[in-house]
């Protein structure tokens, strides 16, 4: 069915779902690749949800008057092109990582690993390409029709739909190296250089679709398709480096625990190891063993919180945490105790 301007309004619902459903799916697989310590989800969907509205208003209030004090100056064309090179990648990254700014000053313990900062940047970078989405498909639904929203749909969503997440994610990422630094530099310097990069690697990616529009060509954009995924790519690297660490990290500071006599060797094993983890939790969830299923996942966020705490009080001198390391001692004894009985 199409309006009188010939606009496809089944467009009008299969824009938000086309838009929406890759990128939450990206976001949860982000989520769940986590296996070490699960973040909070309401702070998992407050990210997704202040890149999908917030940023997006503040983005519009500060680009419109923008673009058209360039159009004024420069020209309709030229200063459509200046704005996207220059004003859309400083406004959207900016406002996009003050979710990460406020979640380092009023939330860092959750900041426990390079991976939490760029899960957290990549969640709000989902967000947003989601509502960004909703209006581009839209607007190529109104100039092609449901072919040309759908090809959009494969640029946007497919080829180009970690863009945002990957911008982001760098600008978490250093927030998260200056998190787990003592050093003041670094502290001071990082979180400047991963917004820095972020914004970098934005304008670059629209210097590169500016030209494409303008000259017609598909040659700009091919050249830059794998760039965009090898800089993807590269970023998710460092993630799982953090991961890396946080696995040697739980190795290091669970084992001081089976020395104590609080957590069993088979359990440090499993605490310490993704594919330990997910096998003993499979396993009793297999067997239709839903209490052991349960208990497990608590005795396997106790123990790596603990090992987190340990981390932060030896590495980063961050004595404040030692009454916390004892509740959490004393729980994971309580808990693995309760499981022992319940055999």
């Amino acid at each position: 069915m199409e309006n009188q301007s010939g606009f496809p309004l089944i467009a009008l619902c299969l824009a938000p779902l086309l838009a929406f459903g890759p990128m939450v799916l990206y976001a949860a697989f982000a989520w769940w690749f986590d296996r070490f310590e699960k973040e909070p989800l309401w702070l998992i969907g407050a990210a997704f949800l202040w890149g999908s509205v917030p940023t997006v208003l503040l983005a519009l209030c500060a680009q419109i008057p923008t673009f058209g004090v360039l159009g004024a100056v420069l020209g309709k064309g030229a200063g459509s092109a200046m704005g996207s090179i220059l004003v859309a990648p400083f406004t959207e990254e900016l406002f996009k990582g003050l979710f990460v700014f406020l979640l380092f000053l009023l939330y860092r313990r959750e900041i426990d690993s390079l991976y939490d900062g760029f899960l957290y940047g990549s969640l709000v970078g989902f967000g947003f390409a989601a509502t960004e989405n909703v209006l581009y498909f839209l607007s190529a639904a109104s100039a092609g029709g449901l072919s040309g929203m759908f090809g959009n749909f494969i640029a946007r969503a497919i080829v180009f739909g970690l863009n945002h997440a990957a911008y982001t994610a760098l600008t978490g990422l250093g927030f998260a190296a200056a998190r787990l630094s003592r050093s003041t530099l670094t502290r001071l310097a990082a979180p400047v250089l991963g917004l820095g990069g972020a914004m970098a690697f934005h304008a670059l990616h629209n210097t590169t679709a500016t030209l494409t529009e303008a000259t017609g060509s598909l040659l700009f954009c091919l050249l830059w398709i794998p760039f965009d995924w090898l800089g993807a790519l590269l970023i998710f690297a460092i993630a799982l480096y953090g991961l890396t660490r946080e696995r040697r990290w739980l190795q290091q500071y669970l084992r001081e625990e089976v020395s104590a006599g609080v957590l069993p060797e088979a359990l440090y094993r499993q605490c310490a190891s993704i594919f330990g983890r997910i096998g003993g939790r499979w396993g009793a969830l297999l067997r239709g063993d839903m209490a052991t299923f349960w208990r497990l996942g608590r005795i396997y966020a106790l123990a790596t919180e603990l090992a987190f705490r340990k981390h932060q009080r030896i590495v980063l001198g961050e004595a404040r945490w030692e009454p916390e390391i004892q509740r959490l001692r004393e729980a994971l004894r309580r808990e693995i105790g309760m499981a022992a009985e319940a055999r």
